[in-house]
């Protein structure tokens, strides 16, 4: 069932009872608590088996006549969707419903990954670190930046890109996603500058829209294009690029202005029109002012996304029903956009990234990084290496850090997460883990070479390349690891192509994974960053000195035309994951040109 609250009732709860009043006398079968300290919509699932009353309140069957929600104090509460189907599965317990005592409290074991959400934000914080270390706090800093610098060099702009070049063709199709998810927000359904439709739902649930779908389609290339347009270059650029195409007496030159300027979506340019003062002859300061202007109203359209998918329940605390492999769907979408909120002329209010943080932290099980001692498990499984490596690092870089308590608490963070990292980078002898003592990856208990592995040693390799050289780099194990499995990956593959016999459910050899999944893989893991912090944290992207990038020279090659096509391609097409930003070209170009001679 769905409940829907306009205001949170701290300290309240309802019961929901399921009662036999058949017989004589009336017999509770089962029942459950729902916490009512939210506001918005609540997915909630139950079994029987986790909220019956008894060991044998269903083991002969029974008969269920009535259902009784009980208030003990008066509340208002919409109830939708309620339904008793023959049988659910891949339910999650949350923070509104949690595991039901005493049927439903051993539910999931630590082997399914997708339900520990609720047992890892129980988990104990460890204590402050007692001083502050300078040194991590300028590393985080320095992490940032090349984070920040990935999604796009900030020395550059997009009116600068030449022609025909790879970035620029990279640009136009990444332009086109964005110019798409300006039509798909037009569809959602809007009260004023309010969305409020349509109905959300998780990725397991049979009903309707999907809250991935908003993630993907429609908040990543908004977040993407408010970044790029809104930075001090981009604007700068762009009025000197169209100043005098504003002003000009012919209206197609017009027209093509205010195309680049606000993108090929005509509401977007009328809004820029809008914006632009009714005088003969515009300034440049007139012109900035109306693109600044129009980047607020763009990130409205952000914050308006954001302020949706948390009234439908994408919230701390809020399972959704099933959270079975959700952030699968909704990761991407979601993480690099608060990233790139954080980092924006126009960050989020103290009080707003806090919550933003919060219910990061819940879907990206956060708590697991608290462990003490031991970890449960060695390794990590590929969908967590391929999501939660990137995602918790830009948790933490999205912390504040405004009083020492602070800065204590974003230290300690970090260095769970990267203990955690460096756990679930470590070679696994058994079935779990994705890293073996050969080197193959892992995923379901096989060697997998067409999915899954590909990507999560791209995304671990990109960690590495944004921790190098600094107090939270990746451990020398890890690193290794890291460039032996994509040495495995390189070796079974002709060139590109891995072998059908151990590609999994993907047996298509003309896949060409190693381009589409790994490429800029193998320049990340190349990258070998000063050992020594930067006094000033440097501008733009920076790499002073590659080792061993004679795999990545072999693979990149911009006259084949697959690796002309994924180069090329800037669409945010994935739900879990986003690799192909502006910034890795500048990447992959700087290792490709490193090196004067190699042997193929």
């Amino acid at each position: 069932m769905w409940l829907y609250k306009e205001n949170a009732s701290p300290g309240k709860t309802l019961e929901v009872e399921f009662k036999n009043t058949v017989q004589r006398s009336s017999t509770t079968v089962a029942r459950f608590q729902v916490n009512l300290d939210f506001q918005g919509w609540r997915g909630i699932w139950v079994t029987f088996s986790e909220c019956k009353s008894t060991a044998t309140s269903f083991s002969s069957g029974a008969v269920i006549n009535d259902v009784n929600f009980v208030l003990r104090e008066a509340d208002t509460i919409h109830i939708d969707l309620l339904e008793f189907p023959q049988s659910i599965g891949k339910q999650s317990r949350d923070k509104i419903v949690p595991p039901i005592s005493p049927f439903g409290l051993e539910l999931y074991d630590a082997s399914n990954t997708w339900q520990r959400t609720y047992y890892w934000s129980q988990q104990t914080l460890p204590a402050l670190p007692t001083t502050i270390d300078q040194k991590k706090i300028q590393s985080l800093e320095v992490i940032k930046s090349r984070l920040k610098n990935w999604y796009c060099d900030e020395t550059r702009a997009t009116p600068n890109f030449q022609g025909t070049s790879l970035i620029k063709q990279r640009w136009d199709s990444l332009s086109r996603s964005i110019e798409k998810a300006h039509s798909e927000y037009k569809k959602l359904t809007i009260d004023g500058n309010k969305v409020i439709g349509p109905p959300l739902f998780c990725r397991d649930c049979r009903n309707g829209e999907k809250f991935g779908d908003i993630m993907e389609k429609i908040l990543l290339p908004l977040a993407l294009e408010y970044h790029l347009r809104s930075r001090t270059v981009e604007i700068d650029s762009t009025v000197t690029a169209q100043l005098a195409n504003l002003n000009s007496p012919q209206q197609l030159t017009k027209d093509n202005a205010y195309k680049a300027i606000a993108g090929k979506h005509k509401d977007m340019q009328n809004k820029f029109k809008n914006y632009l003062p009714s005088v003969s002859t515009l300034t440049s300061q007139q012109v900035k002012t109306a693109i600044n202007s129009l980047n607020d109203h763009r990130l409205n359209k952000i914050n308006n996304l954001l302020d949706f998918v948390k009234q439908q329940g994408f919230a701390d605390g809020s399972g959704l029903g099933s959270l079975d492999h959700e952030m699968n769907r909704d990761g991407a979408g979601f993480m690099h956009t608060l990233f790139l909120l954080s980092v924006s002329p126009s960050p989020p209010s103290k009080s707003r990234l806090l919550d933003l943080i919060s219910t990061a932290k819940w879907y990206n099980d956060f708590g697991e990084v608290y462990q003490s001692s031991t970890f449960e498990i060695k390794g990590t499984t590929a969908d967590r290496m391929i999501t939660l490596l990137l995602f918790r690092l830009i948790i933490v870089l999205m912390m504040p850090k405004d009083n020492d308590a602070e800065k204590k608490a974003k230290i300690r963070d970090m260095d769970a997460v990267l203990r955690w990292m460096n756990n679930a980078l470590a070679v696994n002898e058994g079935l779990g883990g994705v890293i073996k003592p050969d080197f193959t990856g892992h995923h379901h208990k096989a060697f997998y070479a067409s999915a899954y592995v590909p990507q999560a040693l791209h995304n671990a390799a990109l960690v590495h390349y944004l921790l190098g050289g600094t107090e939270f780099a990746l451990s020398t194990t890890s690193a290794n690891n890291i460039r032996r499995g994509l040495e495995t990956m390189r070796l079974i593959a002709l060139k590109y192509s891995t072998p059908n016999s151990v590609n999994g459910r993907f047996p298509n050899y003309v896949k060409k994974v190693l381009i589409k999944a790994a490429l800029a893989g193998y320049a990340y893991i190349s990258v070998e960053h000063p050992s020594v912090l930067p006094a000033v944290i440097p501008t733009g992207i920076t790499i002073t000195n590659v080792k061993g990038a004679e795999m990545f020279l072999r693979l990149y090659d911009e006259s084949d035309p697959d690796v002309a096509s994924y180069l090329k391609d800037g669409r945010p097409a994935k739900s879990k994951y986003y690799f192909n930003s502006l910034g890795s070209l500048d990447i992959m170009k700087a290792v490709s040109t490193s090196i004067a001679f190699f042997i193929l």
